[in-house]
C-alpha cells in the first residue's frame, strides 16, 4: 500500500472516530470566519451553537416544493495578491451557514463517502477539518498550521519516499478554484449530473442534499450560481466533496488504461508520479475533460512534467537556508539585515513562496519574544524595513506588526522610542485612510493594532462603507444585522493587556498540539 493510500485511509478511520456534534461545533466556532492572517483576533465566534431544526426548511407541503433561504450579500475583505489581482476572502451569513452545516450533519455519512470514495485513487491532504491522531475521536485547534503539515507531509515526505518506483512528476492546479465552483455542481458531486437531472428531481430538495446547499450557496452570495467564499472551512469542505467526485471519475479513467502512478492532491493543487510523458499527457488530459463536466479549468500555464527527482522539492527552502534565523536565540541587528536582504533575494527569484512568512516567523521564538539585541535606532531601522518588506507580500502585514507590537511592549519605559514608533504607525493609518476601498484590509488590522495598544485617538474619515471597519470603530459587529441573540460574532476590544497578543493569534503551531 502507497503512503498516500495510508493517509486516506487513516483520516477516513480518524474522521468516523468522530462524533458528528464535535465536528459541527468545530464547524461553527472555529471554522466561521476566515484564517488567523485574514481578520484580527476581535473577529471570533463567541456563540454559535447548532440548534435542534435549521433556520431555514424545505416546503413541502404544495404541489412543488419550495425551500427560500433568505438572501444575503458575502462580508468581503481582500488584499492584493499580485499588482493585478486580489485575494477575496467571504463571511456567509452566520444563519445560512449554520444551516449548511445542520444538513451535512444530517447526511454526514453521503458526504464521507463521496469524498472517500473506495474508487478514488486520487488521495487528498487537504481535509479542512482537524482530526486528531493524538486524541481520536477529538480534534485538534490547529486550522492553518494543520493545513501546512498536510501539504509537507505529502509533498516532502510521502511523495519523496514513494518516488524512487517512478520516472516523471506531474504537477497542475484548477484556474481560480473557488470564484470558479458553479453551486449546482455540488448536488452533482454527492448524487451525479444524472441522477439530479431526471424528471422531477431538479427541485427536490427534500431528498436531495446537494440541491439543499446549492439553494444555500446562492443565497449566501447574493443568489449567484459562480463563486463560493474563500475563507470559510465549510467552503473549504465543499471544495473537498466536488473535486474527490472529479478525482474519482478521473481515476477510473486512468486506471482504465492500465496506468502506473500515485496521484495526490492539496486542495486545487495536483500533483502524479508516473513512468512516462506520454502516461502523464494521458492524465492531465483525463483531468481537463472531467473538469470540463464541473465548469471548472485546469491552469495550464502552471502545468509541467519533469523527470525525477526534478520538480520533487521546493527549490526555495534550499536558496533561505544560509539566511534562516531559526536556531538563533539572539540576533543582531546587522545580521537581521542580512538575513531579510538574502530572503528579498529568494523572493524575487521565487515569487508567490512563503519565503517572507519564514523569515517573520523566525523573528521570534516559540514563546512570542523577540530574538531582537538592537540599539534604540536600529530598532527604528528594522520597523522601517519590515514595513518595505509589506509591500513583497501583503498577507504578512499582521505578522510585522505583530512583531511592532512585542517591540512596544519590550520598549514601555523608553518613551522617546514609543513616541516615534506611535508616529510611524499614526502617519501609515493617515495615508491608508484617503483610500479606505483599496487599503480595506490594512486599515482593519491598523485600527485594531492602534486600539488594542491605545496608541491614539483615531481620526476616522467622514464617510466609512466598510463593515468591518465601522464595527472596529464602533467595537460591536456592524454586519449581518439583526442577529438573533444567541449568535455572538464579536469580541469587544478592551484595554490595553488584555487583549490577545497578535504574534499569539497568529501563531499557526500551538506546543500543546499534536
Amino acid at each position: 500500500m502507497s503512503l498516500p493510500k495510508e493517509h486516506n485511509k487513516l483520516t477516513k478511520k480518524l474522521l468516523k472516530e468522530v462524533p458528528t456534534d464535535i465536528i459541527a461545533k468545530w464547524l461553527l466556532e472555529e471554522g466561521f470566519f476566515p484564517e488567523q492572517y485574514v481578520m484580527p483576533p476581535t473577529f471570533r465566534v463567541k456563540q454559535l451553537e447548532l440548534n435542534d431544526n435549521p433556520y431555514f426548511e424545505v416546503d413541502t407541503t404544495g404541489a412543488n416544493q419550495k425551500f427560500d433561504p433568505i438572501k444575503s450579500e458575502l462580508v468581503n475583505v481582500s488584499f492584493p495578491k499580485s499588482e493585478l489581482t486580489d485575494r477575496t476572502f467571504g463571511i456567509i451569513e452566520p444563519k445560512i451557514y449554520h444551516d449548511i452545516i445542520w444538513y451535512l450533519m444530517n447526511e454526514w455519512e453521503l458526504v464521507i463517502n463521496t469524498i472517500f470514495n473506495s474508487s478514488n485513487k486520487i488521495y487528498s491532504y487537504s481535509f479542512p477539518i482537524p482530526i486528531s491522531k493524538k486524541n481520536e475521536g477529538s480534534l485538534s485547534h490547529l486550522r492553518a498550521g494543520r493545513m501546512i503539515y498536510e501539504f509537507l507531509e505529502m509533498a516532502e515526505n510521502d511523495l519523496v519516499a514513494e518516488a524512487y518506483n517512478y520516472k516523471y512528476i506531474l504537477k497542475t492546479d484548477i484556474k481560480n478554484f473557488y470564484p470558479s465552483i458553479y453551486t449546482h455542481s455540488i448536488a452533482w458531486a454527492l448524487h451525479t449530473k444524472e441522477e439530479i437531472r431526471k424528471k422531477g428531481n431538479r427541485n427536490n430538495y427534500a431528498n436531495y442534499l446537494g440541491l439543499k446547499l446549492d439553494r444555500l450557496f446562492q443565497s449566501a452570495n447574493d443568489g449567484c450560481t459562480n463563486g463560493i467564499a474563500i475563507g470559510p472551512a465549510i467552503s473549504d469542505l465543499i471544495g473537498e466533496v466536488i473535486l474527490s467526485a472529479i478525482d474519482t471519475a478521473s481515476s477510473k479513467i486512468i486506471n482504465s488504461k492500465g496506468i502506473d502512478f500515485i496521484g495526490v492532491r492539496f486542495k486545487d493543487d495536483y500533483r502524479f508520479l508516473c513512468q512516462s510523458k506520454q502516461d502523464a499527457n494521458f492524465i492531465i488530459k483525463t483531468l481537463q475533460k472531467q473538469m470540463a463536466l464541473f465548469n471548472l479549468t485546469l491552469n495550464e500555464s502552471k502545468s509541467q512534467i519533469n523527470e525525477l527527482p526534478e520538480g520533487l522539492f521546493r527549490e526555495w527552502t534550499a536558496d533561505y537556508q544560509p539566511f534562516s534565523l531559526r536556531y538563533k536565540r539572539k540576533i543582531s541587528y546587522k545580521r537581521f539585515e542580512s538575513s531579510l536582504r538574502g530572503t528579498l533575494k529568494v523572493d524575487k527569484k521565487f515569487e508567490g513562496t512563503g519565503v517572507v512568512d519564514r523569515f517573520l516567523s523566525e523573528l521570534s521564538t516559540n514563546e512570542n519574544v523577540l530574538k531582537f539585541d538592537f540599539k534604540k535606532k536600529e530598532l527604528l531601522k528594522s520597523i522601517s524595513l519590515l514595513l518595505l518588506l509589506k509591500q513583497r507580500r501583503n498577507k504578512s502585514f499582521p505578522q510585522i506588526l505583530g512583531i511592532i507590537e512585542q517591540i512596544i511592549e519590550e520598549n514601555k519605559g523608553k518613551v522617546r522610542t514609543i513616541n516615534k514608533i506611535k508616529s510611524i504607525i499614526e502617519n501609515l493609518l493617515n495615508e491608508k485612510f484617503k483610500n479606505i476601498e483599496d487599503n480595506q484590509y490594512d486599515l482593519i488590522w491598523l485600527i485594531y493594532f492602534v486600539r488594542s495598544l491605545d496608541l491614539f485617538p483615531i481620526k476616522y474619515p467622514r464617510s466609512i462603507k466598510s463593515p468591518l471597519i465601522t464595527s472596529l470603530k464602533n467595537n460591536k459587529l456592524d454586519f449581518f444585522k439583526p442577529l438573533p441573540a444567541d449568535i455572538k460574532l464579536f469580541e469587544t476590544i478592551k484595554k490595553p493587556g488584555r487583549n490577545i497578543e497578535l504574534l499569539e493569534h497568529l501563531a499557526l503551531f500551538k506546543k500543546n498540539e499534536d
